[in-house]
C-alpha cells in the first residue's frame, strides 16, 4: 500500500466581497517551496491519456486537466481540475472547481476551497552569454563551463558536461542526440531549448536527475539581431493569438518542446514559458513552468526511482512459470549508470520503464509477442558480453 500524504490547508473568511478580494490578492501562497512538485505552473498543466505519475504532486495557480487512463501517485493542487475517466488518484486534491469522471476515483481527502496561489515561480535574472558557436557530432565531446552563444548536438551524437555554470543562447538536440552532465550543473538558457525524438538528458554516476538545473527565460536579447530558426512554423503553431503577440513583445518566452520517447532528468525553470514533452517520454526531476503539457504514455517521477504499471494482458505462462511477455529486468553492478541502462536497452529497440537505483535495476519494455521472442532478446542482451550488465530475465510474475 502506497503512502498519502496530507496537507493541511489554511483557509479564511471575512465578510464583504471588497474584504475578501483584498484578502485574495495579499495573501501569501500555500507552498513557499516547490520541492514535493514533479510539475509546477502558474496557468495551465495538461496530462494526456495513460500518462502515470510514479511520484511528486501537481500544482497549477489556474487549471490542472487529467485526461482518462492516468495514474497519479501524488497530490492535487489547483484553482480548476478537470479528472476524465479510469484515472486514480492516490493522494488528497485540493481545489475551487472539481469535475471528476464517474469512473474515476480519488483515494486521499478532498480540501474545498484551495488558499490561492498555490505557489510562485522564481523569477530568473538576466546573464550574459558568449560568441562562440558549437555543433557537436559523433560521441567523444566534452565541453567546459562557460559563456557560450548556440550549442547544438548532431543527430545520435554524445556532449559530456564536466560541470559548473553555462551561460548559452540555445541548446538544441537532435534526433537520439545524449547530454551527460557529471557533475552538478546550472545551464542558463536564454531564447531556445529544443530536443527532437529520442533524446537523452542524463546524470553521470552518483548523481541526482536534479543536480541539472535550467533556467530558461526564452526571450531574445534586445541587442540580437532577428535570426531565424528552423522550427519557427512549429513553435508558432504551439501558441494561442494572444501568445503569439505577447511572445513577440517580450511579455512571454519561446516555448520549450522535446520530442517522443525522450529520457529527461533535469530541474527546469522556465517561469514565462511554456513546456511541452513528446509521448512516451521519462521526466525524472521537476518541471516549473507557465504552462506544462505531457503527450501519452509518459512517465513522471520527482524521486530517482519510477515504475509504469506492468499490463496484466501480457502474462504469459512457459513451463510452469508466469511473466511478463513484453518484459526484461536488467540487473547492473553499482558503478553502473543509467546511460549505460540505456545503451543496453537501445540494443534491443527496447524502452525503460522502470528503475530501482539499489541494486541498480532497470525494467525494459520490448516488442515480443511470445515467449521465444522474449528469450531471443534476452538473450542477445547477454550475448552482448557488457561488464556491467550481472542478470538480464524475463519480468517474473509470482504466484
Amino acid at each position: 500500500m502506497r503512502h498519502v500524504k496530507s496537507h493541511h490547508v489554511i483557509s479564511a473568511l471575512t465578510i464583504g466581497g471588497a474584504a475578501f478580494f483584498a484578502f485574495a490578492f495579499s495573501a501569501p501562497p500555500l507552498f513557499e517551496n516547490l520541492d514535493s512538485f514533479v510539475l509546477f505552473a502558474q496557468e495551465e498543466i495538461k496530462l494526456e491519456y495513460e500518462v502515470q505519475v510514479s511520484s511528486g504532486d501537481l500544482g497549477s495557480n489556474k487549471k490542472l486537466d487529467i485526461e482518462k487512463d492516468n495514474i497519479i501517485n501524488g497530490n492535487l493542487f489547483a484553482k480548476e481540475i478537470t479528472i476524465d475517466k479510469n484515472s486514480t488518484i492516490n493522494g488528497n486534491v485540493s481545489f475551487n472547481k472539481l469535475k471528476l469522471n464517474k469512473d474515476s476515483q480519488i483515494l486521499g481527502t478532498q480540501t474545498k476551497p484551495v488558499s490561492l496561489p498555490i505557489a510562485n515561480i522564481s523569477e530568473i535574472p538576466a546573464f550574459p552569454i558568449g560568441t562562440q558557436d558549437f555543433k557537436f557530432e559523433g560521441e567523444d565531446n566534452t565541453l567546459a563551463a562557460g559563456s557560450y552563444r548556440n550549442i547544438i548536438l548532431e543527430k545520435n551524437s554524445k556532449l559530456v558536461l564536466n560541470g559548473g555554470t553555462y551561460n548559452l543562447r540555445k541548446l538544441e538536440l537532435k534526433d537520439g542526440a545524449v547530454l551527460i552532465f557529471n557533475a552538478p550543473t546550472t545551464l542558463h538558457i536564454q531564447f531556445k531549448l529544443r530536443g527532437h525524438d529520442k533524446v537523452s538528458i542524463l546524470p553521470g554516476q552518483n548523481l541526482k536527475p536534479d543536480d541539472l538545473v535550467i533556467n530558461y527565460l526564452g526571450i531574445k536579447s534586445k541587442k540580437e539581431k532577428e535570426e531565424k530558426e528552423d522550427d519557427d512554423g512549429e513553435i508558432e503553431s504551439e501558441m494561442d493569438e494572444k501568445e503569439k503577440k505577447d511572445f513577440k513583445k517580450g511579455k512571454i518566452g519561446r516555448p520549450i518542446k522535446f520530442g517522443e520517447q525522450s529520457f529527461l532528468n533535469f530541474k527546469l525553470l522556465a517561469p514565462k514559458a511554456s513546456v511541452r514533452i513528446g509521448k512516451e517520454s521519462i521526466l525524472r526531476g521537476q518541471i516549473l513552468a507557465r504552462k506544462i503539457k505531457i503527450e501519452k504514455d509518459g512517465i513522471l517521477s520527482r524521486e530517482e526511482f519510477f515504475e509504469k504499471e506492468s499490463d496484466p494482458a501480457k502474462v504469459v505462462e512457459d513451463q510452469g512459470v508466469r511473466f511478463l511477455v513484453n518484459e526484461i529486468i536488467i540487473l547492473l553492478s553499482d558503478n553502473a549508470t543509467i546511460n549505460n541502462a540505456q545503451e543496453i536497452a537501445n540494443l534491443v529497440n527496447a524502452k525503460i520503464d522502470g528503475f530501482v537505483p539499489n541494486p541498480p535495476t532497470y525494467k525494459l519494455n520490448v516488442s515480443a509477442n511470445t515467449p521465444a521472442q522474449l528469450f531471443a532478446l534476452v538473450q542477445q542482451i547477454k550475448d552482448a558480453g557488457n561488464p556491467l550488465l550481472i542478470e538480464a530475465i524475463p519480468n517474473l510474475i509470482s504466484q
